[in-house]
């Protein structure tokens, strides 16, 4: 929090609202992600990928600006706000399981039921997304593992468990759509999630697990778009290839604002530890009548 004295400060330096708001955005905008090629960390390799790989490999642009892939070589660290989302229903899961050996990939088949992707535990979900079609790489989000996500979101945060190699496809099979119609098999109702964030040691750091894959970020392209439902379909548009196999196991999944708040948070966007607009406007209001006091008292 910025003391009273420093707002005073800024205040006779003559800075409006909206260079408050740019320096206590700013100063909430720098991640742990990788800066480009030039970064020391940029060919750090974790579950058989680095930043050069995503490059390289999968077309991707790795840097910290907007519409670049931000990779980080840590873990996902949860914001304030996260829930996780709930599977509606069983019916487009094909399997379930539970993971017996975090470093070794060792893995039990279990009933497959809903509470497997309800929370991030190590019990997954599979889904096999396109494996009727002839077609793996085709868009069926409907036949994806659908979740509520509890509010609206902008962004979609996916914990992935990985059963076996290769690596690192079997980390990222998936593609992500979201959607406010979960019931729509019309393409035009979904809204594709692109990668944003990639957390290459996943949840927990690599000495304690590898079986949780990278832990991924999808966005939608406009940041005013919200929806409350995502579908994480096996395989698709958006997974890694070469492909391995046709499924994915996923742990849980979480819906972000476009602000990277957890949609539990409630607050529409707004970044925790900055104040709202409104609040500005209030502290700078109680800044002018202190200073008005000021001028009367010196008199």
């Amino acid at each position: 929090m910025v003391a009273t004295t420093g707002l005073a400060s800024i205040a006779r330096a003559g800075l409006g609202l909206a260079s408050l708001l740019s320096l206590s955005a700013g100063a909430l905008a720098a991640g742990p992600f990788i800066s480009g090629p030039g970064d020391p960390d940029y060919t750090t390799t974790f579950q058989g990928a680095s930043a050069k790989t995503f490059a390289d490999t999968f077309g991707f642009t790795v840097g910290t600006g907007p519409g670049e892939l931000h990779v980080s070589t840590g873990t996902y660290s949860d914001p304030a706000g996260l829930i996780f989302g709930t599977a509606l229903g069983t019916g487009n899961l094909s399997a379930s399981g539970h993971t017996t050996n975090k470093m070794t990939y060792g893995y039990a088949i279990d009933a497959t039921s809903t509470a497997s992707v309800n929370a991030r535990d190590y019990a997954w979900g599979q889904n096999y997304g396109t494996n009727t079609t002839t077609n793996p790489a085709l868009d069926t989000p409907w036949r994806g593992t659908i979740f509520d996500l509890g509010g609206a979101a902008n962004q979609a945060v996916v914990f992935p468990v990985v059963d076996h190699g290769p690596l690192p496809n079997e980390a990222l099979e998936y593609t992500v759509y979201l959607t406010d119609k979960p019931g729509s098999t019309t393409l035009s109702d979904w809204h594709l999630a692109k990668l944003s964030e990639v957390y290459l040691q996943g949840w927990e750091p690599d000495a304690v697990s590898i079986a949780d894959g990278y832990t991924t970020v999808w966005t939608l392209a406009s940041a005013s778009d919200t929806f409350r439902y995502v579908s994480v379909q096996g395989v698709g548009s958006q997974a890694l290839r070469p492909l391995s196999d046709i499924e994915d196991e996923i742990d849980a999944v979480a819906g972000l604002t476009a602000a990277g708040t957890g949609v539990g948070e409630g607050g529409g966007g707004v970044i925790p530890g900055v104040p709202e607009p409104s609040t500005y406007a209030l502290m700078l209001a109680g800044l002018a009548g202190i200073g008005a006091l000021v001028r009367r008292r010196g008199r």
